[in-house]
Parts: structure tokens; sequence; C-alpha cells
């Protein structure tokens, strides 16, 4: 039987692309995430890192196990979340990432909303760079997050989480105006005795 933990750890390699990361990240030494990757693999009875200097790549047989992994530790999140709430309800600490555009417009009115339908939750919230929500949401440093997505700039799939869209708005694009094309005169030039010039080209003898 795969350890689920050790399985955590290889999900997280496979995001973070380093051992040293991993580490940083889920509060471990190095060594510890090493030692606890190597006992994976003899769990597996297949390499699962090839060395490479001083990093590792993940085999064609722990991608695969990624991928299993990211369904195990998803039904093994919702099946936490479900006996808490048959426990007591929704209650405790809920840590909310937002961007600075929503924390004004948005999040006051839904705090207001949530503390209603669910007084036992504890909402923290704190600004987070989009861009570093899966990394947050995965090490357990938030549990929900908002974030933006512009249609052409889409955001990669993050596997193993979830999206729900909120609100959709359109967005306009400022730019200077053409100076105006001044207008050429049509009107025929005029002679010293007020008469329009014989039309054709003219030469002087």
């Amino acid at each position: 039987m795969l350890d689920v933990r050790r399985l955590r750890l290889l999900r997280e390699l496979a995001r973070r692309g380093t051992i040293a990361a991993v580490a940083e990240a889920l509060a471990f030494s190095p060594s510890a995430v090493s030692q606890q990757l190597a006992v994976l693999e003899r769990e597996a009875g297949l390499p699962l890192l090839e060395r490479t200097g001083r990093r590792v790549r993940l085999t064609p047989a722990a991608q695969n196990l990624v991928r299993h992994a990211e369904a195990v530790l998803e039904r093994l999140e919702q099946a936490d979340a479900d006996l808490a709430e048959a426990r007591s309800g929704l209650a405790g600490v809920l840590r909310v990432g937002s961007f600075p555009t929503a924390t004004r417009a948005i999040v006051p009115a839904a705090l207001v909303h949530l503390a209603r339908r669910h007084p036992g939750l504890e909402p923290r919230v704190r600004e987070t760079d989009p861009a570093a929500v899966a990394h947050a949401l995965r090490a357990g440093d938030l549990d929900v997050a908002l974030v933006h997505e512009y249609d052409f700039v889409p955001a990669p799939p993050e596997p193993g989480l979830g999206t729900r869209p909120l609100y959709g708005e359109a967005m306009y694009l400022a730019a200077r105006a053409a100076a105006p094309t001044r207008a050429r005169s049509c009107a025929p030039t005029r002679t010293s005795r007020g008469s329009p010039p014989p039309p054709g080209p003219s030469a002087t003898p």
C-alpha cells in the first residue's frame, strides 16, 4: 500500500521541480524529502526519479503515479471537509487569498454574507498574487482564493484545483486619437487679373 504522505511529496516535486523547493514549501529538510521519496520508490517497486547532476526528473511511471495521487488527495480532502461539516457545520479558520481590486470591491460584501450563513467560520483575508495562488493552495497556506483571468491571456489549467467564474467584465483600450489630416484646398489658383489659369500644362518659351 502506497503511503499518502509520500504521494503528496511526489506531487509537490512534480509541481515545484526541485527537492529543495518541496522542502521549503512543506517545512521539511531536503534530506528528509529525499529519504521519503526513496521509500516511495521501494513501495512502488519501480524507479520514480532520475538523477541528472544535482537535479532529479520524474520517470514516466512517476508521472503516471502523480496523476493518480492528484485524484486520491482530492478525494481525501473532500472527505475531511464532509466530516468536519457533519460534526459541527462549517467552522474554523478560512484562509482567503485575494488580489487588491477584489479585496476592495468584492470581499467586504462576501464576508458579510458568509458570516450570516456560516457564523462558525473565521475568515482571514490576505492579498496574494494570482500567479502564486496554485502553490499556496496546494501547500495549505490558502483554502480559497479570488483570481482574475483575461480572455487573451488564458491561465493554464491547474490539476487538482477547481475554479468557478464569479464575474465577467468588459475591458476597453483607450488610445490617443490620430491628428486630423488637413484637407487640401481644391479651389483653383487665381491669376493677377482674377481669372483661373488655362487648363493643362504650360511651358515658358
